[in-house]
């Protein structure tokens, strides 16, 4: 756990009460201003009893990190426990991914601001890779859970967990800039399916004898709110919403 492991059951929650405070404060003032003055403030504890807790700022930041993204794996990990299924897994721990950031604009804003602050920041570097590191861990995981059942890839593990690690990130920057949108959600709905696709190579190529068969099982009614693959689908302007109907070619627009 990101929090120190020699402390009594009341320091405990202390340390967890600075991290949330800390998180609060990345999300609100940057990573430039989140002094240790800052977040004792948050927190409502004397600056002197932050390096109790965290040995440094740096060390206070690391910790944060991995507290918010450790926060996000449980929920996500305990969400596919029990299934086996590799398009289940896929689809309800997305939900549960998708749910767990949208749900906390502060803890989002904070996830990205670290990755940002530390291409130019080298001290923040060791924060930054312990968040991302446990999202790694975590799709690693899945994955070898998916080739322990005896499921094959269509790429290499490696390949899919950098490409899922992108395109995660790139959408939650696309959602905390412009909000919920239909090319947002199409681009979720493609996320999903070349993840689909990943978990079962015999359906990648459209002549192959299980890839029609996979199409329909993917097929589903669109409702509002949930993300759903079509094989054959049109948009319907204005509605945001995936309808069955023939393919028809779109017009670039025109700036």
């Amino acid at each position: 756990m990101s929090t120190p492991t020699h402390l009594t059951r009341k320091g405990a929650r202390r340390a967890e009460e600075i991290l949330e405070a800390t998180i609060r404060c990345l999300a609100r003032d940057g990573y430039a201003a989140t002094s240790l003055q800052r977040v004792a403030e948050e927190a409502g504890v004397p600056k002197r009893a932050i390096p109790y807790y965290f040995t440094s700022r740096d060390g206070l930041l690391t910790n944060a990190a991995e507290h918010l993204i450790a926060r996000l794996v449980d929920q996500i990990l305990q969400a596919v426990d029990a299934l086996e299924d590799a398009d289940r897994i896929i689809d309800v721990g997305f939900e549960a991914f998708w749910a767990g950031l949208t749900r906390d604009r502060a803890f989002l804003i904070a996830w990205l601001g670290l990755q940002t602050e530390a291409i130019t920041n080298p001290s923040l570097a060791p924060a930054a890779a312990a968040a991302t590191d446990q999202l790694r861990l975590m799709i690693d995981g899945l994955i070898d859970g998916h080739l322990a059942r005896g499921g094959q890839l269509a790429h290499p593990p490696q390949t899919i967990q950098i490409t899922t690690l992108a395109w995660a990130q790139g959408l939650a920057l696309e959602w905390v800039s412009t909000g919920t949108t239909p090319s947002l959600e199409d681009s979720i709905v493609v996320l999903r399916t070349w993840l689909k696709t990943a978990a079962h190579p015999e359906t990648a190529s459209p002549g192959s004898p299980n890839a029609a068969a996979h199409q329909t099982e993917q097929t589903s009614r669109c409702e509002p709110g949930r993300f759903s693959w079509r094989p054959r689908f049109q948009v319907s302007p204005g509605r945001g919403c995936i309808e069955d109907g023939p393919t028809e070619e779109v017009p670039d627009r025109v700036a």
